[in-house]
């Protein structure tokens, strides 16, 4: 027997249900890696990031998570290379889905109960995401701008309802605007830490990092 078509988990309609001590037996998410492409490359390597957003309320798959992944990390490999981009998943699949199972065999009128004691079984797993929630993040360089965009638009045809991609203002994966992000490096104002930046701000335990940081 296969699975139920994800419409039957669609809606957002009762409350959370994560996995528990009280709540056992939940089949792994179908999802593993939720970082592909060249995960370890630096904040100046990869200057353009775009998002998939979702505009709805609703809650999408583990598997619906795993095929968007697969067919953006295809696309992107065969179009550019798998050294030219970093792809985040960004919404987790936490809440349990359950199923009522009922016996579909000759005489099963007489086993089971109907809607009586109808609280179903652990069945999946699913990610409850809101209006305006990042789903997808993809930062690479700007040559490969209209690539980026095609794959997280097919991506996101692996998803209920509707999304949006949209081209961030921030540098790769950090909280600077990219006009800023050059002026800030080249002064001295940013440290880098791997994937993104922290700002240096004259104010707390005094080093050698932040004690020019308040002149120009």
């Amino acid at each position: 027997m296969g699975r139920r078509p994800a419409r039957c988990y669609r809606f957002c309609k009762n409350k959370p249900y994560p996995k528990s001590r009280y709540c056992r037996g939940v089949p792994d998410a179908k999802i593993r890696n939720f970082d592909i492409g060249r995960r370890k490359a630096g904040v100046e390597d990869f200057p353009l990031t775009y998002h998939c957003v979702s505009r709805e309320l609703e809650q999408i798959t583990a598997e619906a998570l795993e095929a968007a992944r697969i067919q953006c990390n295809k696309y992107m490999v065969k179009k550019a290379n798998k050294e030219s981009f970093h792809m985040r998943i960004r919404c987790h699949p936490f809440h349990v889905n359950r199923i009522n199972k009922m016996l579909s065999c000759a005489g099963a009128d007489r086993l089971q109960t109907g809607m009586r004691q109808s609280y179903g079984k652990p069945y999946g797993v699913s990610a409850r995401v809101r209006i305006g929630q990042i789903l997808l993040s993809l930062r690479t360089k700007d040559a490969f701008a209209p690539v980026a965009m095609e794959a997280l638009r097919r991506a996101r045809m692996k998803f209920p309802g509707r999304q949006v991609v949209v081209k961030s203002k921030f540098w790769g994966f950090t909280d600077v605007v990219r006009e800023e992000y050059e002026e800030l490096r080249d002064a001295g104002k940013l440290e880098i830490r791997g994937q993104h930046v922290k700002r240096i701000t004259p104010k707390g335990k005094i080093s050698m990092i932040n004690l020019m940081a308040d002149r120009e």
